[in-house]
């Protein structure tokens, strides 16, 4: 049979089938019986799991390489990838050679690799993954011949690590092997999440199992000759769920990058899962040695019923202290704040949460006073007031399901907030985001500027006392469920406005006036 006429795929299985089933010199005589072969990589790779060195060189010798065409044909044909999706990527058969049994999770490169234990021949025997004597003298010959067959030990380094094939790891440092500048630029100062390296250094951290975080990181960081790793938003929310365990918070602090991180919600994030083993930790580099951060810190964990956390904080502020000292400094702030304007930035900030926005206006995101009647200012300092924010009022947390809610605000705040029956809006104020006043249980009256444009989702959900508001012809859009469970609402609307036509939509009694 003139097998240099049949198929490439085929002629791929039969290469891999001799792998399997027959000898060196068998495989020998398979190449030349079939010619070019555009596809050895699997064979090469199968090869390295399941047979000898003396075989994996046969391979080599007559042409078997892990390189392949970068083609969507051939991707389709050997369902693998040969770089095309993913430009920094390309199935990796190298990786038969590690002592795994699954897909590593979040690698690119295992795409097409079949990790099984065992492979099956055709005398009904099977063959077993090679021992670790024949797995080093396997992985020498790949070193030797690394350039000719497209081999990269820094990457085998790699994968190594993260799959915890210690043997592997150290018979690649036993030769000097080390990451590649690649790896350590990425691990060390990020980079886009559409790269595909940065991508998936964050995705197999993320997937790595709990048990095996710190042994691989710990790897990782022998690896960084001291320099530390990139923390991003994305990398913190991927570690700050295991800090459950001390030991991983105690690492994190001090190997990764954190001078940007925001102290107050680490804190508040180990007090929200309960990581009350956790806080001796942050202890020891004095995040809580801040008398403010400390007592807010007492506040929120009380507020989320958190008994352990709470306890923990209130032993550590009895332990280091100085109360006389703190009495008289907060006496002299406040009779500075006495002395000072009640429409001060310094006053305003105990009353009034806000954030700055890119046009220099302010947005309103919590209210921290008790009145039941509240007048809105203005302006903060020098910057008008022309939003408020989601949740601003609300008299819920938002955190059970709830439609609603401000999940930065105390339960004391909340309270505070179903119990105010009139609110005073600056004609500054042209936006209101979804559920700034929801669940306000008492409001009775507010006024609606005449420059608001935009009334955010369930703006008033729930709001049960209001019984008329006015809604101006400025208005261009109401979200979902704005008044929603407001059952004794009738809204004053110009007629032929969009508020009219909102109102008529959604079945809200109102009356309509000319303009």
């Amino acid at each position: 049979m003139d097998y240099t006429t049949i198929p490439q795929e085929s002629k791929a299985e039969i290469l891999e089938s001799t792998v399997i089933n027959g000898s060196a010199e068998e495989i020998a005589a398979a190449f030349k019986e079939l010619g070019h072969i555009e596809m050895t990589a699997r064979a090469l790779g199968l090869a390295c799991r399941y047979r000898e060195a003396k075989v994996v060189r046969t391979l080599i010798e007559h042409g078997a390489s892990f390189d392949f065409p970068k083609s969507e044909e051939l991707e389709r044909r050997y369902h693998c990838y040969s770089g095309m999706k993913y430009h920094n990527y390309r199935s990796d058969f190298s990786l038969y050679l590690l002592n795994i049994t699954k897909q590593i999770k979040g690698a690119c490169c295992c795409k097409g690799l079949k990790l099984a234990k065992q492979a099956a021949r055709r005398d009904k025997t099977f063959l077993k993954q090679i021992s670790d004597n024949e797995r080093g003298e396997v992985l020498r010959c790949l070193v030797e011949n690394a350039e000719r067959i497209s081999f990269e030990p820094s990457e085998m380094l790699y994968y190594a690590i993260f799959t915890r094939d210690n043997f592997i790891v150290t018979e690649l440092k036993k030769i000097n092997v080390k990451l590649s500048d690649t790896r350590i630029n990425f691990i060390t100062n990020g980079g886009p999440i559409s790269d595909s390296y940065w991508y998936e250094w964050l995705t197999m951290t993320e997937k790595l199992e709990n048990e095996n975080y710190l042994p691989v990181m710990k790897r990782f960081a022998a690896e960084l000759d001291g320099r530390l790793f990139h923390c991003t938003g994305k990398m913190y929310d991927i570690t700050k769920k295991r800090f459950v365990n001390a030991e991983i918070l105690e690492f994190f602090l001090d190997n990764f990058k954190t001078e940007k991180l925001n102290k107050t919600d680490v804190i508040r994030g180990l007090i929200d899962c309960n990581a009350v083993n956790s806080l001796p930790t942050i202890e020891k580099p004095g995040w809580l040695d801040n008398p403010k951060r400390r007592d807010e810190m007492i506040e929120y964990s009380q507020s989320q019923n958190r008994t352990e956390c709470t306890a923990w904080l209130l032993d550590f502020k009895n332990r280091t202290a100085d109360l006389a000292a703190e009495r008289k400094k907060a006496d002299k702030r406040a009779e500075r704040e006495l002395n000072a304007s009640p429409t001060s930035v310094t006053m305003m900030k105990k009353i009034w949460s806000f954030k700055k926005q890119d046009d220099n206006t302010l947005i309103i995101t919590n209210y921290k006073g008790n009145s039941t009647e509240v007048i809105v200012p203005d302006t903060i300092g020098k910057s008008p007031v022309t939003a408020i924010g989601n949740g601003a009022f609300a008299g819920s947390c938002g955190k059970c399901g709830g439609i609603v809610g401000n999940p930065y605000s105390t339960l004391e705040q909340q309270k505070a907030h179903r119990a105010i029956t009139k609110i005073t809006l600056p004609q500054s104020v042209r936006y209101i985001d979804k559920g700034a006043f929801g669940d306000m249980l008492s409001l009775t009256e507010i006024n609606i500027p005449d420059a608001v444009t935009e009334i955010g989702d369930a703006a008033f959900y729930e709001c049960r006392a209001l019984a008329q508001i006015i809604l101006p012809r400025s208005i261009k859009h109401i979200g979902e469920h704005a008044f929603r469970r407001c059952d004794n609402l009738t809204a004053v609307v110009t007629k032929g406005s969009y508020a009219e036509d909102h109102c008529k939509k959604h079945n809200i009694r109102c009356v309509c006036k000319e303009d």
